[in-house]
């Protein structure tokens, strides 16, 4: 019987939350961990550890940090980025992408190729895209990614 991914989706959706919401640095994987079970989600370290694998972090400094483009150099996506204008919530579950004329399915497309795990799905006109988010974390978790990723393509 298949064993089911959505525990695993929940633990590392909610360490994306952790990683760009805590004010404070997160040094150790223990420290997700215990930070985790106070949300009354069961981790150990060697799942943190493949967790952060999957998700691209690194430690930066001593501390943990996301990678934008998911730890694989994603040069689609960042080229992509260069074509966002802008991206604002609508609510507490969806954010729209604004982007140069006739770019929104490219952009949506590497966006969603990113396989982000906040993201529940993808609408993309023809300047304009329609992310939906399961949380109000989730969405401030792409958010977040979406401004990284344009400092650093224009930088």
């Amino acid at each position: 019987m298949p064993v089911s991914q959505e525990p695993r989706n929940d633990r590392r959706r909610e360490i994306l939350t952790i990683l760009t919401q805590e004010v404070a640095s997160i040094g150790s994987q223990q420290e997700i961990v215990d930070l985790l079970r106070q949300k009354g989600i069961q981790a150990t370290q060697s799942s943190v550890s493949r967790d952060l694998a999957a998700l691209g972090a690194v430690r930066v400094n001593g501390r943990y940090e996301i990678h934008t483009t998911g730890g694989l150099g994603n040069t689609k996506l960042l080229s992509a980025m260069r074509l966002v204008r802008y991206a604002q919530p609508s609510g507490p579950y969806l954010t729209v992408i604004s982007t140069a004329p006739a770019s929104a399915k490219a952009v949506a497309l590497a966006i969603q190729e990113a396989g982000w795990l906040e993201i529940k799905g993808v609408i993309a006109e023809d300047a304009t895209i329609f992310v939906a988010t399961a949380t109000p974390g989730d969405q401030k978790v792409l958010l977040h990614r979406i401004t990284r990723l344009q400092e650093e393509v224009s930088d």
